[in-house]
């Protein structure tokens, strides 16, 4: 069997540590219990200013988000009307290229036809200084340079009508090019207006987004101050107990029934207080007090469970507080079946006997302890405990 586990692991764990370190006036820097009331008030003070600006940061929070969502929102809002600007934009584009086609060809077929009557012109004078000449020399029929006349004049009449007609047209195109040019201005400035917006939303929304981190850090970190006075008014408030405790405990009862106390169960001691332990030179702080697996392992006395759980080098752990800073350890065993904070009376089960210590046997391991310090523990058992002595 080793158990070799240094006292001080014990001392961390036992409330008999905190309540000597409170009889001495170095508990939590606390030296009354007025002192250790009064830090309860100024912590509870404290926690109600924190809970108070967490309220008005989360407050805050929720309309800086709303804002947020309102400025990210306007911004997808100008994005959408910028993206149907340029399209629009780019309908106006194509359809002043369009115009412009139509411009050049009205034009184009303007210059034809001018062209095309002063040919015509030219030749019809060509003609009739000849057709005149002919007929007086040649005493031809008048009528016939009547004819040519008029189908000349015919000719002119419907060129100059098409020129017109080309005209009237070419004006049209250049209204609906105007127009157009017009709408489109009209249009970059919207966008330009739509753009401004969207920068200006957009930089809202950045601008929001920076004050919300740092209002949630802010959050954060007054949380963790919550979190933290809230571990320390919990921890003063034991402490607090503990000193009523005190106060109050110191009612002789655990010495006065010093040797008519029952062993916490029956069996042979393997280990006695004192005796030097297998490795090194420690020595034995109580007793090992060998016996069959699964056997209730007994409460001495009335007391509180102030430890029920696992402890590295003695398995599963129970210790009791009697009062008057006394405390009886019982360690190794299967099973603890009482909960820390329990108040338990003498004879009660509050374990199994198990080997969860690392024994290589089923027993308890038990001590009892005064100001954290250990005694010999069969001086406080009744003369018919039950022990036996291990064989020689």
């Amino acid at each position: 069997m080793n158990r070799s586990l240094p006292l001080l692991a014990v001392l961390c764990i036992c409330t008999a540590t905190l309540l000597l370190n409170v009889a001495t006036g170095h508990a939590q820097g606390a030296k009354t219990l007025g002192d250790v009331e009064q830090q309860i008030q100024d912590t509870s003070d404290q926690l109600r200013a924190l809970d108070e600006e967490i309220a008005r940061s989360n407050e805050l929070k929720e309309s800086l988000v709303k804002s947020f969502n309102e400025a990210q929102n306007k911004t997808g809002e100008r994005n959408e009307r910028l993206q149907g600007l340029d399209q629009d934009i780019e309908r106006y584009g194509q359809r002043l290229n369009a115009l412009d086609l139509r411009l050049q060809e009205a034009e184009e077929g303007i210059e034809a036809r001018k062209f095309l009557m002063a040919e015509v012109l030219r030749n019809s004078q060509s003609i009739g200084k000849q057709t005149a000449l002919k007929i007086v020399l040649q005493n031809d029929d008048p009528a016939i340079a009547d004819r040519l006349g008029v189908y000349t004049e015919y000719v002119l009449a419907a060129q100059n009508a098409t020129i017109e007609e080309q005209v009237a047209v070419l004006a049209r195109v250049q209204t609906a090019k105007d127009t157009a040019l017009k709408d489109r201005n009209w249009l970059n400035y919207l966008k330009n207006k739509a753009s401004k917006q969207r920068d200006s939303f957009a930089s809202t929304a950045q601008s929001t987004q920076k004050n919300l981190g740092e209002v949630e850090a802010g959050i954060s970190e007054k949380t963790r101050s919550v979190a933290q006075l809230r571990a320390d008014q919990e921890r003063l408030q034991a402490l607090m107990e503990e000193l009523k405790t005190l106060q109050s405990s110191e009612s002789g009862y655990f010495v006065a029934g010093k040797g008519r106390y029952p062993a916490p169960v029956k069996g042979e001691v393997k280990a006695r207080f004192g005796d030097i332990k297998s490795v090194g030179k420690l020595r034995w702080d109580g007793l090992f007090i060998e016996a069959k697996l699964g056997l209730p392992v007994r409460a001495i006395a009335d007391g509180e469970v102030i430890y029920s759980k696992w402890l590295q080098g003695f398995g599963n752990l129970v210790i009791i507080n009697h009062g008057d800073n006394y405390t009886s350890l019982y360690g190794g065993n299967r099973e603890v079946t009482v909960p820390a904070g329990q108040w338990v009376e003498s004879g009660v089960t509050i374990a199994t006997v198990g080997d969860s210590g690392g024994q290589s046997s089923g027993g308890v391991y038990f001590q009892i302890r005064h100001n954290a310090q250990a005694e010999d523990p069969e001086s406080w058992f009744e003369p018919n405990s039950g022990l036996q002595s291990a064989s020689k």
